[in-house]
């Protein structure tokens, strides 16, 4: 990749929260991280900068200072679905796309090989201005070479060796150009550690160059080893490479009906059997359905499509609360003709982990026919075809457990486990290993034996059953290499190594 871009939507919370509330516009605004009096102040429109309002501030403080001031909350949920939004904005300029983890509202762009496609790279770039800002976000564009080169240009407001009368937007004629420019980006308009800034600032060391001049070295040892990795970085001596982030599936579907439908119960059924494999790619994602859109195309050529969209109170996963929801609104619809076209588009969110754990709880598996197939096969098999596993009061491990018939398939309850638990796999009967060491193994050589592994573990030590036969095992876990682990055990009374199972 010859060229790199780097597109900055300043403030990305703040203009989420504008688009939210477009009456605030002209007013004193913030966002702080919670809606209370003691809420901290994250970010400011220009009409709170000039009340005094900053950054840090808690929301009574910004208050006293401007009566007016307005502020809400803008959860990692919707800053998360706006840098979403923004990439598939963006996907149609360029298919390589990285939103920055570090910084939402960044994204670097692979803007190689789009002259055949573009009279130049000054109007490709102008086009993803007017793109974003056509769809309501305010960005800057700058066409570079480096990662971090573009990302400070941008930061800066794009300006600094930009072609073009366009603001916001430059584009780099070569490698030393863009370093040239870059050196010339006051740190105050990076993202840097404010700590960081202020020291630097005593020392004189206000742009980007000027930091640059400094020992590496001694950037780290006086600074630490986050400066260090900033100096790295601007310096180019740590280069990451790009990582485009997949282009995601959009969650719509569409369905074409046979004869024009304009039964409700009818359109409900095949609007929910398009929603269910939508929910199931959700889940999979770790999201949830924050909104829906239906479109209806009307057997009328002069008809215009009929567009609902539905809004639950909160993101879920729960398709019987969203095909209420649809009924609602289909029942009370008066349609000129019937329907012909279904269109479906889904909003997605972050879903939290009650919501998917539900999901999965409430799977639609048909138990009846798991039932009707068990049957089957022991019809065919016998009675002990299909059994289950049940705890036992046993002494031994391989008396631990029974098998019992399964009569009737019930759904599992898993239970939550913070920490993986491990499983120790059984053999029918124990396989006898040949002994760790060829010599008598007496009661000091017993407690020195040792398997052919690196390490075990052990003993553990069952014995027992006078009322039978007299039992006594000493029990360990025994590394067999490659993760994996044996767990056998030396019977005293037959002298002799057993292989009881494996661990996984």
């Amino acid at each position: 990749m010859d060229r790199m871009a780097c597109v900055d939507v300043p403030a990305l919370p703040l203009q989420l929260l504008m688009r939210r509330h477009p009456a605030w516009a002209a007013q004193p605004a913030a966002v702080v991280d919670r809606d209370r009096p003691q809420g901290v102040v994250e970010w400011v429109n220009e009409a709170a900068r000039r009340a005094g309002v900053l950054p840090g501030m808690s929301y009574a403080a910004g208050l006293s200072l401007a009566g007016a001031l307005r502020a809400a909350e803008v959860p990692p949920g919707d800053v998360e679905a706006g840098v979403a939004a923004i990439a598939g904005l963006l996907r149609r300029f360029t298919p390589g796309i990285e939103p920055s983890r570090a910084r939402p509202g960044v994204f670097w762009l692979d803007a190689s090989g789009l002259q055949p496609l573009f009279a130049s790279l000054v109007d490709w770039a102008r086009g993803v201005r007017g793109h974003l800002r056509a769809a309501g976000f305010r960005g800057r564009v700058v066409v570079g070479f480096t990662r971090f080169g573009t990302y400070a240009l941008a930061g800066a407001g794009g300006e600094a060796g930009r072609r073009g009368p366009v603001r916001g937007v430059a584009v780099l004629g070569d490698a030393a150009a863009e370093r040239r420019a870059a050196c010339r980006v006051p740190l105050r308009r990076l993202d840097v550690d404010p700590a960081l800034r202020d020291a630097l600032d005593r020392l004189g060391v206000r742009t980007l160059g000027a930091f640059l001049q400094l020992p590496a070295a001694g950037v780290r040892r006086r600074f630490g080893r986050e400066a260090h990795r900033l100096h790295r970085e601007a310096a180019g001596d740590l280069v990451v490479p790009f990582q485009p982030a997949p282009a995601v599936e959009p969650l719509a579907r569409h369905l074409d009906l046979d004869a024009p439908e304009t039964d409700v119960q009818r359109l409900l059924f095949r609007v929910k059997q398009a929603l269910d494999p939508l929910l199931g790619v959700m889940a999979a994602r770790r999201e949830a359905l924050a909104g829906l859109e239906l479109r209806l195309r009307l057997d009328a050529p002069a008809a215009a499509p009929r567009v609902e969209r539905i809004r639950p109170a909160a993101p879920t996963l729960d398709v019987r609360q969203v095909l209420n929801l649809v009924h609602l609104r289909v029942e009370g619809l008066t349609l000129s003709a019937g329907v012909v076209e279904i269109d479906l588009t889904v909003s997605p969110a972050r879903a939290t982990r009650e919501q998917l754990r539900l999901f999965q709880e409430e799977t639609r598996r048909d138990l009846r026919a798991a039932d009707r197939a068990v049957a089957r096969i022991r019809a065919e098999f016998g009675d002990g075809a299909v059994v289950r596993a049940a705890l036992a009061d046993g002494h031994l491990p391989e008396a631990a457990f029974v098998w019992l018939p399964l009569d009737r398939v019930v759904r599992p309850v898993p239970t939550p486990a913070v920490v993986r638990p491990l499983v120790r796999r059984l053999f029918v009967a124990p396989r006898r290993v040949p002994s760790p060491r060829q010599r008598e193994l007496d009661d000091r050589a017993a407690r020195d034996a040792r398997h052919e592994a690196a390490e075990m573990c052990g003993p553990y030590v069952v014995s027992g059953g006078w009322w039978r036969t007299p039992i006594h095992r000493e029990y360990y876990f025994a590394d067999a290499g490659g993760c994996a682990w044996s767990w056998i055990y030396y019977d005293r009374r037959r002298r002799a190594w057993f292989l009881q199972g494996a661990v996984e």
